[in-house]
């Protein structure tokens, strides 16, 4: 603990004092006072200490500290306070991070990312991450002990971006992994982390097995019962161990053995059966088997071994199967308990999962948040709180309160809590500040603003009817943007030297406003082209392209919102020019395509509107688009885009000739793209001079 302190705030750690209490009936707690010129840290264990550390920095230094500007502590004095901080902390599990997180967020991180990771995690009292880093290195010695060839195991390991999806059992070998130092620095960090998280005091979720595997392990055991899984979202096949067979226990056992081996083993197992998937065999019985199957292998291998599933695609059978204390859900939703009867008995983490893909559009409801859901459901088997995102680089105001509440006790005052975290986030008590806090809190952060967050239009592709911009959004802007630009005119109003996380807020309201006013000037274009009105339809993509021009110079002035930025990160993380080329690729098939080539579902799933991104891709297919329409625009025959087959109210990806079109040039783009390096533009005045110039334009529409 003394280490973490040091870590983060090293002008003031010598004013620390530390101090081991009791546990408070059972509760994790802390106390800080100051004493003798120090300011004494009390905790039942280290991660309560360094929760207390942080509600001191929060109180005493007003620190906000964030994965979206902020970034840094940066803190230079440690004001002594007369009273005490204490809190009893009721959620004894406080869980993090979902899978898909590990590839829309962390997929490159190196050490220096995740050791500050695991310190947020820490000060934000989560005592429960999932863990599975340096699972590629598990996979690929417990292959190689299996007889396969170097070539033969890496082939079967997807790469970095799209690793997590092969864990949940949805693919496999998409764009494998090629080199063995990769494996091997992947072990290492993954020892890294797990070190850390446990020096803390954290339990770390660590990987399980379900029974996916190799096509080929049947050469190995031929009489196994391997069959095919179902296709998920039109990716090749994968194949099905099935978890009664005796070979599934000799498998999993060998890669949970070489998991122990690597990094640990600390009791704590997750795996979905069938996730997003099918069981093969549909006789009743067979899925009570299967739980009981997987649990034995848990148990044998580790006696004081805990089961955790997802409640995603959950199986009541499958659970029923596990003896209690067995098993632990992670009701990553925070509906799954209501719709399986409190998981019957069973011990669970009621969660909020809020984002998708890491797509940055400004969406949450906070009233929900301070409201605590967790203090008022009446299961004694709800052990914690959990916040599951699939990214977590967006939407700061939402993620600090969403942060605040895995450790709270009851409701909080949201009026207060805006004032105080404008003072934090903005490092000044200007009435603006906190007028901008309110804003977000009337607009994008308001009750309407649950669920599913609005997808950009500006990331759509172009289509003549809009829809979803891709799976798990709306079209629907849900409050008034005009409340939105008020809290960016706010924010522009306040004088004074900022903290970072000003010019972040800048640009990013800046950014959802155009983005917003470009959804209207589609419905503008289309009005005019439906029309024939050439003025109306010219005017407004005309403008809507401008804005795009805009937005991308307005974000190429932040480099963590940029394409460039992004790209250099995962680059870094190769070992050889061929790993370099394969990971960019990764990142850029990811963020666009997603995959399979030629018959993706979930194309534009991971949008963002980036600098570089924006200016080389989304404006390339929307200005080819609008060349479409103007072509089309003195034709009788009406024009439509729109194609019979439609998945997740999208438009198939190769649906007719245009279409195919776009897909020539979206592939192209993977292997030519360059994208600028981030500017040394000044972000608050870009943003200003935009707000300027279409404030007329907000406040009219």
């Amino acid at each position: 603990m003394e280490n973490l302190i040091r870590r983060n705030t090293p002008d003031i750690a010598d004013a620390f004092e530390l101090r081991e209490i009791e546990p408070c009936d059972g509760k994790n707690v802390y106390e800080v006072f100051c004493e003798g010129g120090k300011i004494v840290i009390c905790g039942d264990c280290k991660i309560s200490m360094a929760t207390g550390y942080y509600a001191y920095l929060k109180k005493y230094c007003g620190v906000n500290y964030s994965h979206c500007g902020n970034t840094e502590l940066n803190v230079s004095e440690a004001p002594l306070f007369e009273g005490r901080l204490r809190k009893v902390i009721p959620q004894k599990r406080r869980a993090y991070l979902n899978y898909c997180t590990f590839g829309y967020s962390a997929a490159y991180w190196d050490w220096s990312k995740w050791e500050k990771e695991i310190d947020f995690m820490a000060m934000n009292g989560i005592n429960m991450p999932l863990s599975i880093v340096g699972s590629e290195a598990v996979w690929y010695y417990t292959m190689r002990d299996f007889t396969y060839s170097e070539k033969g195991a890496l082939s079967y390991l997807s790469g970095p971006s799209f690793w997590p999806w092969q864990l949940m059992t949805n693919l496999d070998s998409y764009f494998s992994l090629t080199d063995v130092k990769y494996i091997e620095s992947r072990a290492k960090l993954g020892k890294q982390i797990i070190d850390r998280e446990v020096e803390l005091g954290m339990t770390p979720i660590q990987q399980g097995f379900s029974g996916t595997v190799p096509k080929t392990i049947s050469k190995l055991f031929s009489k196994a019962r391997i069959t095919m899984a179902k296709s998920w979202c039109n990716f090749p096949v994968t194949y099905q161990l099935d978890p009664t067979d005796p070979v599934f226990r000799k498998f999993g056992t060998a890669l949970l053995e070489k998991q122990k081996q690597l990094f640990g083993a600390y009791h704590y197992y997750a795996c979905d059966p069938f996730h997003e998937n099918e069981p093969v065999n549909k006789s009743k019985d067979y899925l009570f088997k299967v739980g009981r199957a997987i649990d034995d292998m848990y148990s044998s291998f580790d006696p004081d071994s805990v089961w955790v599933m997802q409640s995603w695609s959950l199986r009541d059978k499958i659970i029923k199967a596990v003896p209690a204390g067995r098993l632990l859900v992670l009701d990553i939703d925070g509906t799954g308990h209501s719709k399986h009867e409190e998981f019957f008995g069973h011990d669970f983490v009621l969660g909020k999962i809020h984002n998708f893909g890491d797509r940055n559009s400004l969406n949450g409801n906070i009233k929900e948040l301070a409201d605590n859901a967790y203090a008022s459901l009446n299961a004694q088997n709800c052990v914690g709180t959990g916040l599951f995102p699939e990214g977590i680089f967006q939407n700061p105001l939402y993620y600090d309160l969403a942060f605040q509440m895995l450790t709270e006790e009851g409701k909080i005052d949201l009026d207060e809590w805006l004032e105080d975290y404008a003072y934090r986030r903005y490092g000044s008590r200007d009435e603006h500040l906190a007028n901008a806090a309110r804003a977000l809190y009337k607009s994008c952060y308001g009750e309407n603003c649950g669920g599913r967050e609005t997808g950009s239009v500006i990331c759509q592709r172009p289509s003549t009817a809009r829809s979803h911009t891709a799976p798990n959004d709306c079209a629907e802007v849900k409050y008034d943007n005009k409340v939105l630009f008020g809290a960016l005119t706010e924010l522009l109003k306040a004088e004074g030297e900022f903290k970072d996380g000003y010019a972040y807020d800048v640009c990013d309201i800046t950014r959802q406003v155009l983005s917003n006013c470009c959804a209207e000037l589609y419905a503008k274009t289309m009005e005019g082209f439906n029309a024939r009105d050439v003025r109306l339809f010219e005017r407004s993509s005309n403008a809507f392209l401008k804005i795009c021009d805009e937005l991308d110079e307005l974000l190429q002035t932040r480099p963590e919102l940029t394409l460039y930025t992004h790209l250099e990160e995962a680059g870094k993380a190769a070992f050889s020019d061929k790993d370099k080329e394969n990971y960019e690729l990764n990142l850029l098939t990811l963020l666009t395509i997603w995959g399979p080539v030629n018959r993706t579902v979930n194309y534009d799933y991971a949008w963002k509107e980036w600098g570089g991104l924006i200016k080389t891709y989304y404006s390339k297919r929307w200005q080819s688009f609008f060349e479409q329409l103007a072509i089309e625009f003195p034709k009788r025959k009406k024009f439509s885009t729109v194609t019979k087959k439609q998945f997740n109210d999208r438009n198939t990806y190769l649906g007719d000739s245009f279409y195919k079109s776009y897909a020539e040039f979206e592939r192209k783009w993977l292997s030519t793209v360059n994208p600028e390096k981030p500017s040394d533009g000044d972000t608050v005045e870009t943003a200003r001079t935009l707000a300027e110039k279409y404030e007329k334009t907000v406040m009219e529409s």
